[in-house]
């Protein structure tokens, strides 16, 4: 069952990597307004959401991202899930996985984050935490600076529900979109939002975006993380 709704925040940070250098944070969504969880041990597999924005003026030159903090959610739809695992598929593309949304689409960089533990949770209550993922210095197109990512699920091993913290304001920095987006296998991909109120009820899916910090040489440990396979 997928599900927005408006709790406060519990946090507990995970898949954060040693060595990694200070950045400076191009896009921050700002904090969560609800949550969205649409994951669960009956998804199809090969099932996205994705997400996108932007952070440059329209001719700006491309940029290496170094770091992207998902903030992401579980959720007792309906019973009590006790800890669990579930390896996460991640790309980072070019604007929204999609290509409807500012953007080709284009895949900038895959892998698999494996075993990240899912927070046990009570029957109708959320847990939210975030997931740092390294990007070892992935360029930007420029211009814009589009990006966006798409998550999917491996190896769900979890009795509840799991997904993204949603941003229902305005950014903190840089600016959304709309809608997020959806890879139905079979079906293709396809957008969405939560509601017609602007901006309450939009899809934007909580995250902050990283570059080198002015002057500083970024150097990532990319030892836990293993390469997995294009979504495109």
């Amino acid at each position: 069952m997928k599900r927005v709704c408006v709790f406060g925040v519990v946090g507990l940070l995970l898949g954060a990597a040693p060595g990694v250098a200070m950045g400076q944070v191009v896009y921050q969504t700002g904090a969560t307004t609800g949550f969205f969880t649409p994951f669960d041990g009956s998804t199809p597999a090969g099932t996205l959401y994705g997400d996108s924005g932007w952070f440059g003026s329209g001719g700006d030159a491309p940029v290496a991202v170094t770091k992207l903090t998902l903030g992401l959610a579980v959720f007792g739809d309906g019973v009590t899930a006790a800890e669990g695992t579930t390896d996460l598929v991640f790309t980072l593309n070019d604007g929204d996985p999609s290509g409807f949304v500012f953007g080709s689409g284009t895949t900038l960089y895959s892998t698999t984050i494996e075993d990240v533990v899912l927070p046990a949770t009570d029957d109708g209550q959320p847990m939210f935490f975030d997931v740092e993922i390294p990007l070892p210095s992935v360029m930007t197109s420029g211009g814009f600076n589009n990006f966006g990512f798409s998550l999917g699920v491996e190896d769900f091993n979890y009795e509840g529900n799991f997904g993204f913290q949603n941003r229902g304001d305005f950014n903190a920095l840089g600016f959304y979109t709309n809608n997020a987006s959806q890879f139905t296998p079979g079906s293709g991909w396809s957008l969405f939002a939560f509601g017609p109120s602007d901006p309450a009820d939009i899809a934007n899916f909580v995250m902050t975006l990283e570059v080198p910090a002015p002057g500083s040489l970024a150097v990532f440990g990319l030892g836990a993380l293993a390469v997995g396979r294009r979504r495109r």
